[in-house]
Formats: C-alpha cells, structure tokens, sequence
C-alpha cells in the first residue's frame, strides 16, 4: 500500500473547494481574500488526519488494557522490568527527550534496515516537491514585478505572499497527515507481526521487527523524527520563499517610486513587510503544531511497542 493514497481525488476535490488552493488567480486583480478560511487544522481535517490520530488513540487504550493485563500475570520483577521498559519507551517517544541526552540512543534506530518499499521515498519525495514548489514561488518575482506601477506592484506581490502561505499550510498538513498515517501503520505492523498474522495495510513495509521493545522504540524514534525533520524542512521553505518576495517588493517600489511620495511609498513597505512577517508567524506556529501531533501519534505506540513484545499468557 501506497501511504499517500488515502488522499483520493474527491479529498483533493474537497480541499480546493474549501480553501481555494489549486484555483488559478489573475495576481493584477487579485483582491484580499479570506485567508482565514486556509488553516491548518481545516486541511488537516480534509486530509484525514484527526481520523488516524484518534485510531491511534484507540490502539493506544486497547494495548494499556491488554499491558495491564498481561503484566498481573508476572512475578514481581518481570513487572518491573517492563515498568521500566515502558518508561524508557516513553522517554524515546518524547521529543523534548533529546534534551536529556535521550537523542543519541535514538539514532541507534536509524541503522536497522527497515526494508520499506516506497514509504520513506514517498515522504522524500513528498518533502522535495513542496521544497521545490516554495523555490519556484519566489523565484523569478523580479521580473513579475519589472515595469509595474505602483498600485499593480502591490496587487501583485499581496497575491503571491497570499499563495505562498496557502500553499505552505497546505503542504504542512499533507505532510503531518502522512507522518500520522505512517506511525498508525507501524503500529499495525507489530502488531501483524506478533500476532504471526499478515495485514494488507503493513505488508508493503516488510520490516523486521526486532523482538526487544526498546530496540523497536529507537526504530519508530528514528523515523518519527525524520518526518518531524521533513516537516521542519518544509515550513523554513516557504517562510524563506514569503520573505523573498518581501524583500523584492520592497527593492520594485523603491525603484517605481519618485522623491516626492517616498514616504507613502515607506509606509506601503512597512505594511507588506508587516503582512509577510504574520504569514511566517503564521507558518511558524503551523510547524508546532504539525510536530506536536506527531509527537502525540509517537506516544499512542507506547503501549502498542511493550504490549506486543510481552508474553501472551
């Protein structure tokens, strides 16, 4: 299975329907439109996403049942060592951990072959379009803007900073919905592999489990913190693509400009720089949040890892 196909046609469909990505839009004429409508949660929603985070809660509830369960029937310190076994999963499953040194520990997981077929290079690939995508924005607005007045300088670079932030929520949350999907898929791969069961969902993964719980943890670690990494990759793209082109607008007006509206010139840069630098707060916060559910689909497997590596009976 192919990860990114659950965003089937009528998702996409519905996504440009309600935020207005993929419209074209005559940037002379483009007019203030309701960006509000192109959050981050809404694309998030149309892709899916709270729909695997709560599956992964589900999974979440169900193997803490089955931990404690399994754990009454253990002496003493066999409930110990997994009490400790979880806690340790815990803390790799804590992003804020690599404070705690917990980091290096993790990129042990990095070095296990994995054996996926397609998922980490769909979300390469799905990383290198949407950098490329805020590159090719931004590139070549020099010459958009050459022999524009004023007023059509304004017009255009208002529509471009306005695409530019669309199109980065939007791949922000593609993205985040993708992480999500592929740790719920991991999930069910353990859990297909201690149940000795296929599942048509995991079988394109292939991975070899390796039968230590912790070893699993630094696995899913490791690559839970390559996705946060794509994500990271992804937002910086697009707030470098918005102040470009904030940049270039203010170098266009300063040469359409003449000495004697040099300052109603001034304060039309300072407001298209105030407008750039919401967007980038804008997609700042869009990138905490991104990485924050995927920390929180890391935390659902906690149970899921130590239940699936403890003794059936």
């Amino acid at each position: 299975m192919q990860v990114l196909e659950f965003v089937g046609k009528e998702t996409m469909d519905l996504l440009i329907t309600e935020t207005g990505l993929g419209v074209d839009k005559n940037e002379e004429g483009f007019k203030d439109q309701t960006i509000e409508e192109v959050t981050f949660d809404r694309c998030f929603y149309i892709y899916g996403g709270p729909e695997q985070l709560e599956e992964l809660e589900a999974l979440s509830s169900h193997y803490t049942l089955l931990f404690n369960r399994r754990k009454g029937k253990l002496s003493q310190d066999e409930k110990s060592m997994y009490d400790g076994k979880l806690k340790q999963i815990q803390q790799l499953f804590s992003f804020a951990a690599e404070m705690n040194g917990i980091k290096a520990e993790s990129d042990k997981g990095k070095q296990i072959d994995t054996k996926a077929e397609g998922s980490d290079d769909d979300m390469k690939n799905l990383h290198n379009s949407s950098v490329s995508k805020a590159a090719d924005m931004a590139a070549g607005f020099t010459n958009a803007l050459t022999g524009l007045s004023v007023n059509d300088i304004i017009q255009r670079t208002g529509g471009r900073l306005e695409s530019l932030h669309s199109e980065g929520v939007h791949r922000l949350s593609e993205m985040c919905c993708f992480a999500v999907t592929h740790l719920l898929i991991l999930g069910k791969s353990m859990i297909s592999h201690a149940n000795k069961v296929q599942d048509e969902d995991t079988e394109a993964l292939k991975i070899e489990w390796p039968e230590d719980p912790t070893e699993k943890a630094r696995l899913i670690r490791g690559k839970a913190e390559s996705m946060a990494g794509f994500v990271e990759a992804v937002s910086n793209s697009f707030i470098t693509g918005i102040s470009d082109v904030s940049e270039t607008y203010s170098a266009a007006i300063k040469g359409a400009s003449t000495d004697d509206d040099s300052k109603d010139n001034l304060l039309k840069t300072s407001t298209m720089e105030e407008k750039a630098n919401t967007f980038n707060d804008s997609l700042r916060s869009d990138q905490t949040t991104a990485i924050t559910k995927i920390q929180e689909g890391l935390q659902y497997l906690s149970f899921v890892v130590i239940s699936t590596s403890m003794p059936s009976a």
